[in-house]
C-alpha cells in the first residue's frame, strides 16, 4: 500500500504539513473518499507537537512544543481526544511552588496557589505520553512522505496543480519529485510558507505580505526538559511549578509524573525565552555537554534543594561519562549523565518555525486574519496561525 501511494503521480489533495492541523484535515478528507498525500519537510510527524520520548525513551515524555489542552475553552480538541481514546491527565498543582526573583531571594508559594504562577494557568490537561501521540493516531503512515521540502507550487493549470519538492538528503544534482493533485492545503506557518515556497503565479500581494507579517507560534521560545529516576518534587510536597527571574528557564512545571503510563520517567519542563536562549547558546557554544551542569545547578537554586534531595548524587556517578547527542535546532539536544537526562529544543533556531529572509513588512498580522484564511483558486490555507 505504501508503494502504491508513493508511486501515484496524481492524488485528489496534497496536504503540506504533518502537524495537528494537517493531520486533522487529511483524516477528514480521507473519510470523504479523497485520496490524500501529506508532505512534511521534517523527518517526523507532529510539527510543533514534539514529544521528547519519541526520540529517546530516557527522556520521560515531555512535550517540547504544544503541551496543554483546556477542555472548557477547547471543546473540539477535548472531543477529538475522546474519540481517539487518548488518555489525558490534569496538570499537577498540589503542593508548594517556588519563585526566584531578581534580587536573589527565593519565595515559597503556599499550597493552593500554583495555578496563579503556572505557565498553563488553571484547568489545563496534557496527553499521557506526550501530545505528538495525537498526530500519530490521526495519520495513516502510508499517506505521509517525510523529509520532503516543497520548493514550488505551480497552479497555472486550472485542472492540475504541480508540486515540486526535494528530499532533505538530496544531492545538488538530484531531480526534484513532482506531485500532481487537484487541490493543495497548506497547513504550516504562514511566514515559513511565504519564505520557502515559490508560487506560480505569485500569490496576491496582500496575502503574501500578511503571511510574512504573521509571527509563528513558538518562534521566540524553546523548552528544556529534565528527566529523573524518582519524582523528588512530589516526595517533598512540591507542585513542581516555579518561576525564575534569573536563569535561562523562566518557568518550570511537571511534564510527566513517571507513573501510571504518564511518561517513562518523572520529568520537569520549562520555557526558554529569547533572552534565555542567548544564555544557553553561550553555555553550549564550546561543549554541548555543559548544558547538563548548568540546568541542574539552576534547578537546585530555584527549588532550594541539594543534589542528594534531587537524587543526582546516587544517579550521577563521578566515573559516568556525560553523553551529548542531537541539536537544539533540530529535534533537541540531549545530554545524559547516568540516568539523569537534560534536553533542550530551540524553536527560535528552527528554520521550519522561525524562517528568516530579507523581506520586511511594516505591519503585524493577527492570527486568524481574513487574508490568511482566504483561498487562492485550488490552494487552501490552514494551520495554527491561520485558523486561530
Amino acid at each position: 500500500c505504501i508503494n502504491r501511494i508513493m508511486m501515484m503521480s496524481t492524488v485528489d489533495v496534497c496536504v503540506i504539513g504533518a502537524g495537528l492541523s494537517g493531520a486533522c484535515i487529511a483524516r477528514n478528507l480521507a473519510s470523504h473518499n479523497k485520496s490524500v498525500l501529506v508532505l512534511d519537510a521534517r523527518n517526523r510527524v507532529g510539527g510543533r507537537l514534539l514529544t521528547a520520548a519519541a526520540a529517546n525513551a530516557d527522556l520521560g515524555g515531555a512535550d517540547f512544543g504544544g503541551a496543554w489542552i483546556w477542555p472548557r475553552s477547547e471543546p473540539n480538541m477535548a472531543n477529538l481526544l475522546q474519540n481517539l481514546n487518548v488518555v489525558t491527565v490534569p496538570m499537577h498543582m498540589d503542593g508548594i511552588s517556588m519563585a526566584y526573583i531578581a534580587n536573589g531571594k527565593r519565595h515559597v508559594i503556599p499550597d493552593g496557589q500554583a495555578e496563579m504562577y503556572a505557565a498553563c494557568g488553571g484547568g489545563a490537561i496534557r496527553v499521557c505520553g506526550g501530545a505528538s501521540r495525537v498526530v500519530s493516531e490521526l495519520l495513516e503512515p502510508h499517506s505521509v512522505r517525510l523529509g520532503m521540502r516543497v520548493t514550488e507550487i505551480d497552479y497555472n493549470d486550472k485542472k492540475e496543480v504541480k508540486i515540486k519538492c526535494i528530499k532533505n538528503n538530496a544531492n545538488k544534482n538530484d531531480n526534484p519529485t513532482i506531485i500532481k493533485c487537484q487541490a493543495v492545503v497548506l497547513a504550516a506557518p504562514p511566514k515559513v510558507l511565504a519564505r520557502t515556497i515559490t508560487f506560480l503565479p505569485n500569490l496576491p500581494k496582500q496575502k503574501t505580505e500578511s503571511m510574512i507579517a504573521t509571527p509563528t507560534w513558538m518562534q521566540e521560545y524553546g523548552k528544556v526538559a529534565v528527566s529523573f529516576p524518582t519524582n523528588w518534587w512530589r516526595q517533598q510536597r512540591m507542585s513542581g511549578i516555579s518561576i525564575d527571574h534569573v536563569g535561562a528557564v523562566a518557568t518550570w512545571w511537571e511534564a510527566c509524573s513517571g507513573s501510571e503510563d504518564d511518561g517513562n520517567l518523572p520529568t520537569l519542563a520549562g520555557f526558554v525565552t529569547e533572552q534565555g536562549a542567548a544564555m544557553l547558546r553561550k553555555v553550549i557554544c564550546d561543549d554541548s555537554s555543559y548544558l547538563f551542569e548548568f540546568i541542574i545547578e539552576s534547578l537546585k537554586r530555584v527549588y532550594g534543594v541539594d543534589a542528594n534531595a534531587m537524587g543526582t548524587l546516587e544517579s550521577v556517578a563521578s566515573d559516568n561519562e556525560i553523553k551529548a547527542q542531537g541539536s537544539s535546532e533540530q529535534d533537541g539536544l540531549i545530554v545524559t549523565n547516568g540516568v539523569i537526562t537534560v534536553s533542550y529544543k530551540s524553536w527560535l533556531e528552527d528554520d521550519l518555525t522561525n524562517a528568516k529572509d530579507d523581506t520586511v513588512v511594516d505591519f503585524t498580522c493577527d492570527y486568524g486574519d481574513r487574508d490568511l484564511q482566504s483561498s487562492v483558486e485550488p490552494l487552501f490555507f490552514a494551520g495554527t496561525e491561520t485558523a486561530a
